[in-house]
């Protein structure tokens, strides 16, 4: 795994937001940071704060060009050894001569080539380690083996003992329930033709029950009939395998399965700092909610003969269907669409299935979407392949039409199941952290992400500000036109400063009418910038709609670490001492504190 220390970070210019949307997933799978800005001055603005080894730079920019803001980039002496890679929908050579001359190092055509993309921005910067941990295939994982011929309970332990697996055994249904009532197994793997309760009938009973329905489920049997696989799929199983055991194809799928339950478990469990009062809002007897939405499926494949019968299996399912010839066109529309499951052949022209699915399961953004490869390779080498690249499911050539819906209705389920717990935990972190009046982040939120942002400025030696900003005399504009009307104008304060500050500031409601903006690699020239526009929004152009005729202003007090700030604490403290100072002074300004006087810029 790279050492952050030594991660390359890539600065994007871009003001569309799909564009940079995939430009920052592309970057991301690659294993570099990435920052980003939707205009140039912020763009310039960030390149001097962070530094970058590489920017992106769109040529069509709002206000600045990106041809002026690359020439100013190349007249800075901080800045000028940075390459710049122009990004333009252009794909005349005169479009590539002007970003030359401008100063780019090169340049990128619009909509990007996913397979070249790489390549080009590895010319600028050293290819990174590979970021995937090296295989572990135990963890300290418990494996519930269920069968009722002891030879084949003894072969499997020691196989999955040996593998570092914490093992425990039962020899029939009733036996193996019993066992996960009260020792719940990371997986089982359960054997379908046993004597009183049957392998079915077990899967049914533990994907019913939603203290257990999580734990996967591989089903082992001698019976290879189409039917059997899919009444077991039916079940709820979440794989099938065959006897005689293939051992490093039962180790893959056994790592593939308890990979996603890790996944599964991480967004249940995911908590913010201080739990973010999210601790409770999450109940696993919670009952699985369909999408009202119908899922979309993606057809990834180059033979047009085999997509159309694809097409046609899949009309007689509730989905919404889009198809595609490539791997580089099945990677952006997953980047940029709601895919719920890929249909993904394997043989593809250029880019193949496993590079695609690779790419799918790398990116946070993509991870979720159920990738199921078609392919007409039998042997077990491809399917290992496969399923390191993370695929969560095969299909043989010829397709079986009713196999297909089976898996896709068992694979649909696990994914509504990880979107809801995905949606819930998005939803409570969203409530848990912000001010529901005003929509800003709220004070314990605050607090929080000052103190991360403190120890990494700490650590890496850059400067933090801090702005506290209170309104002018509320009290009296509250007893005047009432609560309501003050309620509406701290709310329209609060969006005008979201409205007036960088990607990577925060604003917080502090507490009543007053307000905290932490602003990351700010210096104190920055800090004042972002302080005078928000002064100047707020006196000259803020009016209140349902009082128009009232004007309300705001006095700021500005602290910046390392000066002076040893603490979250102390900057906090300062910048409050400088806004009683701006208070003092006449309000509707802003000061900066300093350790014997208070300077008013």
């Amino acid at each position: 795994m790279m050492s952050d220390e030594y991660r390359k970070t890539i600065l994007v210019i871009e003001d569309n937001p799909l564009n940079l949307k995939l430009a920052r997933d592309l970057i991301r799978i690659q294993g570099y940071d990435v920052f980003e800005a939707q205009n140039a001055e912020t763009g310039i603005e960030l390149a001097t704060l962070h530094d970058p080894d590489l920017i992106l730079m769109d040529i069509e920019l709002p206000g600045i060009s990106g041809l002026e803001a690359t020439q100013r980039i190349r007249n800075d002496p901080e800045l000028c050894e940075i390459p710049v890679i122009a990004l333009s929908a252009n794909a005349m050579e005169e479009d590539k001569a002007k970003a030359l001359v401008a100063g780019c190092d090169d340049y990128i055509t619009k909509p990007i080539d996913i397979r070249s993309f790489p390549e080009t921005i590895h010319r600028y910067l050293p290819k990174p380690e590979d970021r995937e941990n090296p295989p572990e295939a135990s963890r300290g994982h418990r494996i519930l083996v269920v069968d009722d011929d002891h030879l084949n309970i003894k072969l499997l332990a020691a196989q999955l003992v040996s593998k570092g697996y914490l093992v425990s055994t039962a020899n029939d249904g009733e036996a193996a329930l019993t066992i996960v009532a009260t020792d719940r197994p990371d997986l089982i793997l359960l054997d379908i033709m046993m004597p009183g309760i049957d392998g079915y009938e077990v899967t049914e009973r533990l994907k019913a029950d939603a203290e257990t329905r999580d734990i996967p489920i591989i089903l082992v049997t001698a019976l290879t009939g189409d039917d059997e696989k899919r009444r077991g799929l039916e079940a709820g199983a979440d794989e099938f395998i065959n006897k005689p055991l293939n051992y490093p194809e039962l180790e893959a799928r056994v790592s593939s399965l308890l990979r996603l339950k890790e996944y599964q478990d991480q967004i249940v469990s995911r908590k913010q700092s201080e739990n973010l009062m999210v601790k409770g809002l999450i109940k696993k007897e919670d009952a699985i909610l369909e999408d009202p939405n119908l899922p979309t499926v993606l057809i990834v494949e180059d033979d047009l003969t085999n997509a159309k019968l694809l097409s046609r299996y899949l009309t007689m399912m509730p989905c919404h269907l889009e198809v595609v010839n490539t791997g580089e066109q099945a990677i952006q529309i997953a980047a940029l669409k709601k895919i719920d499951i890929m249909l993904l052949d394997i043989i593809l022209p250029t880019m193949d299935g496993f590079e695609v699915c690779k790419a799918i399961k790398t990116s946070e953004h993509t991870i979720p979407i159920q990738v199921v490869m078609i392919t007409s390779l039998t042997d077990t080498q491809s399917k290992l392949k496969g399923i390191e690249a993370g695929t969560d499911d095969f299909l043989v050539k010829p397709i079986n039409k009713d196999e297909l819906h089976a898996r896709l209705r068992s694979l649909l389920k696990k994914k509504a199941y990880i979107d809801r717990l995905r949606a819930k935990v998005e939803g409570a972190l969203y409530a848990a952290i912000t001010d529901k009046l005003t929509g800003v982040y709220n004070h314990g939120y605050l607090k929080h992400f000052l103190e991360l942002e403190f120890n990494r400025s700490k650590k890496h030696k850059h400067n933090l500000g801090l702005l506290m900003v209170d309104v002018d005399d509320f009290k009296k504009f509250n007893d005047q036109y009432g609560h309501q009307c003050g309620d509406r104008a701290l709310s329209m304060i609060a969006k005008t400063m979201k409205s007036k500050i960088r990607d990577i500031d925060l604003v917080a409601r502090y507490g009543g009418e007053e307000f905290s903006i932490v602003l990351p690699y700010a210096d104190l020239t920055v800090a004042k910038n972002v302080a005078s526009r928000l002064l100047e929004a707020v006196s000259n152009h803020l009016e209140v709609d349902t009082v128009p005729v009232a004007r309300l202003s705001v006095s700021i007090g500005i602290s910046i670490f390392p000066d002076l700030c040893e603490t979250p604490e102390d900057l906090l403290k300062t910048a409050d001492l400088a806004l009683y100072q701006a208070k003092n002074r006449g309000k509707n300004q802003y000061c900066v504190y300093e350790k014997n006087e208070m300077l008013r810029n």
